[in-house]
C-alpha cells in the first residue's frame, strides 16, 4: 500500500521568469500536453509537480527520455538465408564437397 506523506512546511517548486522564457523556447516540448509532462516528471522523480514549466525543468535536469508518439520501433525482418536450405549431418572430420 502506497502512503503519501505531507510535510507541514512543504513549499511548491518554483521557477524564475527567465527560466520560463528559456523553457518556453524549446521546440521539443511544444506538442506535448501539460498532463503528460507532469505525469512523466512525477513518475520519474516522485515529486508532486503542479506546473508545466517545473515538469520541463525536472525532465531536463534529470535527463529523462521523452517517448515520441507516432514512431514505432523498427520491425525485425529476417535476412536472406546464407546457409543451404537442406542441412546435412556432419559426422566429424572435414566437410567433403
Amino acid at each position: 500500500m502506497l502512503v503519501k506523506r505531507r510535510f507541514p512546511n512543504q513549499v511548491p517548486l518554483r521557477i524564475k521568469s527567465a527560466a520560463v522564457s528559456y523553457l518556453s523556447s524549446l521546440p521539443q516540448f511544444h506538442s506535448i500536453p501539460d498532463e503528460s509532462l507532469i505525469r512523466l516528471a512525477h513518475r520519474r522523480t516522485r515529486l508532486d509537480v503542479h506546473d508545466r514549466w517545473v515538469a520541463i525543468a525536472l525532465i531536463l535536469g534529470n535527463r529523462i527520455p521523452i517517448p515520441v508518439a507516432g514512431q514505432g520501433r523498427p520491425r525485425w525482418q529476417p535476412r536472406e538465408t546464407t546457409t543451404p536450405a537442406k542441412l546435412r549431418l556432419i559426422s566429424g572430420g572435414r566437410v567433403v564437397r
